[in-house]
């Protein structure tokens, strides 16, 4: 291909061996052209036998429309009949026989575009056997059909020919919406093997193909990497912006997951893009013999019979970093006390509690009539454990939003980030946390309350507590000294000395 180098997310996917793997990115980004260039690196890169390099591929589509206008279109002007050998109209197959030059073995490839527009389609993809599957623009494509299609991966060659170099199947995509089940299958929950590119928005520093797009022949005329190239290119998408919805802007230029249709995030200032990002724990020491400890702080849903927890931990700068979670449904808050302690010894063994911040309506008696604050003091001794200030909605959700939305200087960085490893977490602030949408006639109409689903509220509940034990959604600085009325013990909302943020035992 005579193509300018792709941008590093789409070289990494083009280069990528994982059986299943998707790349994700705005309109014009060159994901497309990076997934045809690896069907055909596959193929060249194919075990000879005899000779010859054996493969077979489909490439798909989920309408014969969009597969003639965009994907064979595309496919064609990266590899030209000219060059590469007629493309059957009719059958929809290219098929290449031919030696590359100063090659010894002969590539045998054939192309099949097929669309799914009905059952006929699908049964007609689903009794191919290919080395590999194309989806171009995955998100159209029902998750049903990808499963099956992975039964028909790896069948060509045979065994009897050497078998497949390489077998699987690999998608490129515009955003698909978070209640997708691709979603579940890529990133809040990924499966093992499963491997997922994003690219950055059009608008972000780092955005990819930008020396492509929307150039004249004055910049044409300029090396492929000169910044000119580059702010020309930038000029596609602040046109799109023009002429796109905010929600349409947000998918296609921005790489922003699309909407739930289910009903409006609480945490509407929550970018997976930006809050989702992993860091290493913090250690410090009490003094020069100690050992390195965690400092953590702990925000916990303890009412109910499906209590949750969450655990981060703030640095030097003021970032909360919300790093393990843990559920449970149906169970006790005793019981839930004595595994959360267990969890914690293995999890992070050498951690120490800086505060634990529960749900205030645990001032509630249980059957024991203990106090539900106190099931936790019981199981941690000398830990601060105390009940946030309120359990007013608003002020819960802008203790969390406004962290969101706030900066940490230097840097940038969002004052409050979520790991991966919060998977349920991080599902509930993308859309499984939402006020539910109403059918009422004039407009959207959502609950004044957000839906409890649990886990999802349950852990989104504990994340709220954590961040008001932290001081946020308050007027005034973190570090100063709050009076917490359940014990009257005052309780200093500074980073404690001795905190060193990269980790390095000193």
């Amino acid at each position: 291909m005579a193509l300018n180098p792709l941008g590093p997310v789409a070289s990494a996917f083009y280069l990528d061996n994982s059986e299943v793997a998707c790349i994700m990115g705005p309109v014009g980004s060159a994901k497309s052209t990076a997934a045809a260039g690896r069907v055909v690196r596959h193929a060249y890169e194919q075990a000879p036998h005899n000779g010859v390099r054996h493969t077979r591929f489909a490439i798909v589509r989920n309408t014969g429309p969009q597969l003639v206008d965009t994907t064979i279109k595309t496919w064609l002007k990266l590899f030209p009949e000219n060059v590469y050998g007629k493309f059957s109209s009719t059958s929809k197959t290219h098929r290449w026989r031919f030696r590359p030059q100063g090659a010894k073995e002969l590539i045998d490839a054939e192309f099949i575009f097929r669309a799914l527009d009905d059952e006929k389609d699908v049964a007609n993809l689903l009794s191919l056997e290919v080395t590999g599957i194309w989806f171009n623009e995955m998100r159209e494509i029902n998750t049903e059909i990808f499963a099956h299609a992975g039964r028909r991966v790896g069948r060509f060659p045979g065994g009897d020919m050497g078998g497949c170099t390489w077998r699987g199947r690999i998608g490129d995509t515009n955003p698909w919406a978070a209640t997708s089940d691709f979603h579940e299958m890529f990133v809040a929950d990924p499966r093992p093997s499963y491997a997922y590119f994003k690219q950055p928005g059009g608008m972000d520093k780092d955005a990819e193909n930008l020396e492509n797009l929307e150039q004249t022949a004055e910049t044409l005329a300029l090396p492929w990497n000169d910044e000119r190239r580059r702010v020309q290119g930038r000029s596609y998408y602040e046109k799109a912006l023009i002429d796109f919805s905010k929600s349409e802007g947000d998918m296609y230029v921005h790489c922003k997951y699309g909407a739930s249709k289910d009903g409006k995030p609480v945490f509407e200032a929550y970018d997976d893009n930006v809050h989702c990002r992993e860091k290493e724990l913090l250690y410090h020491r009490d003094g020069p013999k100690s050992q390195p400890v965690v400092p953590i702080y702990i925000g916990w849903d303890n009412t109910g019979r499906n209590p949750a927890v969450v655990v981060a931990q703030k640095s030097d700068e003021g970032q909360w970093r919300a790093q393990y979670e843990l559920c449970a449904q149906g169970m006790g808050m005793k019981a839930f006390a004595k595994e959360v302690k267990r969890w914690l010894a293995e999890t992070i063994p050498n951690s120490r509690i800086m505060r634990i911040t529960c749900d205030p309506a645990g001032r509630a008696k249980d059957s024991s009539e203990l106090d539900m604050r106190m099931v936790i003091v019981a199981e941690f001794p000398g830990v601060v454990v105390v009940n946030a200030r309120t359990n007013e909605i608003a002020t819960r959700i802008e203790a969390v939003d406004g962290a969101l939305r706030r900066q940490i200087l230097p840097g940038g960085e969002p004052a409050l980030i979520i790991s991966k490893k919060c998977k349920i977490l991080r599902t509930a602030c993308i859309h499984k946390y939402h006020f539910r949408k109403m059918k009422i006639a004039g407009g959207d109409r959502f609950t004044e309350s957000p839906e409890k689903i649990t886990p999802y509220a349950d852990v989104a509940d504990a994340l709220q507590y954590l961040m008001l034990g932290g001081g946020e959604g308050r007027l005034g600085e973190p570090g100063k000294e709050t009076r917490w009325p359940e014990n009257g013990q005052a309780i200093t909302m500074a980073t404690p000395k001795g905190w060193n943020p990269l980790g390095v035992r000193d």
